[in-house]
């Protein structure tokens, strides 16, 4: 790419030196000198940018694309963006020192401040840019010039920042500050996007770092807890990992509002990595099914269909039911003891012990989430009010004309 001059106001706001400058369109959209962060792979990693692809609505974009094509009126905030690699430099503007305004000559210290303030940015066009917040204009932008060249004289404000590759944390924080409170995240992107919540932190090192969990087929795009009905591939979600590590992690609210030290938050990842490295090595049919093996059969046949449903165990509802039970054996430090044991339940959703709580005529059954803990724990042992319980079962095999005989507990 060219060689870029662009005059330039340098600030400095907290840790951050930025640069506020304008550029012409067609050097932004030109061979994608500008990219999106999920078109980067400096920040995060091949799965979460996925994600963060997903999240980019093609209705806002022909709004932004229609906007620009059709109002002589245009005019856009500043995107701001962060420059990566490549040697950006920055050339001081002398201001002499008989610089005057409406004929009155100014301070030195005043000369002083201009002199540091304005100046020239050089990019050499080795640099990757990515944008931090305004992703949906550059996309929006880039679909205006495609359509009408005209366009590409035009100059739109950025604001700059230089990225340091060795500090991604610094550079995901404003990320996140940048969108974060512009429109209230949810979901998958607020587990992407929070630098603060240990939950979320540790939900994005198991997706990049854990043997299993970084793998292709791992984690669903799914921007919430549910993975789609026409994804047959994917294991988990995000949601689901986080929603686990808040079972596991068991502090109080207020403790996910502050991002804790470097030391508790690989203490609070090993539990993570304990819980995911049980139940793979618990059920290695998992692993097999994440490496896109097939034909994989535990008590039948193991996967996720809309007949019979299939496992409980690539659903994220018994990811999570299989963390709360792991978490009362780890309790009693027992973990060896459950790992024997829920080896030997039918885990189908169709079989005999989860028919009508979890699944029926081809649907996942979405009620009743205190008495699926609840059959687990009575199955295995632990403490539940038997009674209670199997009233609850009996109830609910006669809301599906059928009658409930009790279930035998496991040994």
């Amino acid at each position: 790419m060219k060689k870029l001059y662009l005059p330039s106001l340098r600030g400095v706001i907290g840790k951050w030196t930025y640069y506020s400058t304008v550029m012409k369109i067609k050097d932004v959209v030109d061979n994608n000198r500008i990219i999106t962060v999920a078109e980067s792979s400096d920040l995060y990693t091949k799965n979460i940018n996925e994600i963060l692809q997903r999240e980019i609505n093609p209705k806002r974009i022909n709004k932004i694309s229609k906007y620009l094509l059709e109002n002589d009126e245009r005019f856009f905030n500043s995107l701001t963006v962060a420059i990566h690699k490549g040697n950006p430099q920055w050339y001081d503007i002398d201001v002499d020192s008989y610089f005057q305004i409406e004929n009155r000559k100014i301070t030195d210290e005043t000369i002083q401040f201009i002199e540091n303030k304005f100046g020239i940015l050089e990019l050499s066009g080795n640099e990757q840019i990515f944008a931090l917040d305004g992703q949906h204009r550059l996309i929006g932008i880039r679909d205006a010039y495609k359509k009408n060249k005209k366009l590409g004289g035009e100059e739109i404000s950025l604001i700059i920042v230089v990225h340091n590759n060795d500090n991604k944390e610094k550079t995901r924080r404003l990320f996140t500050v940048l969108n974060k409170y512009a429109e209230k995240p949810k979901g998958a992107e607020l587990i992407i996007l929070d630098e603060d919540d240990c939950r979320a932190i540790n939900t994005r090192r198991l997706v990049e770092n854990h043997p299993v969990l970084s793998k292709q087929n791992a984690i669903s795009s799914s921007k919430s807890g549910n993975i789609p009905n026409k994804d047959v591939s994917s294991f988990t979600t995000l949601v689901t990992i986080n929603k686990i590590n808040n079972i596991l992690y068991k502090k109080r609210p207020n403790f996910y509002t502050k991002r804790p030290t470097d030391k508790e938050l690989n203490m609070l990842y090993d539990i993570s990595v304990k819980y995911w490295d049980f139940l793979f090595d618990t059920f290695p049919e998992i692993v097999y099914f994440i490496e896109d093996k097939r034909n994989i059969h535990l008590n039948g046949l193991f996967d996720r269909n809309s007949e019979t449903g299939g496992s409980l165990l690539l659903r994220p509802i018994g990811q999570e039911i299989i963390a709360k039970i792991y978490y009362e054996f780890l309790k009693k430090k027992e973990i060896e003891t459950l790992k024997s044991k829920i080896k030997k339940i039918d885990l189908n959703l169709s079989g005999k012990l989860l028919k009508y709580l979890f699944w029926h005529n081809g649907k996942m059954q979405p009620k009743n989430n205190e008495l699926k803990t609840n059959i687990f724990k009575y199955v295995l042992g632990l403490n539940v009010d038997e009674s209670s319980f199997h009233k609850e079962m009996k109830k609910l095999y006669e809301s599906f004309g059928d009658s409930y005989s009790e279930i035998d507990k496991i040994n």
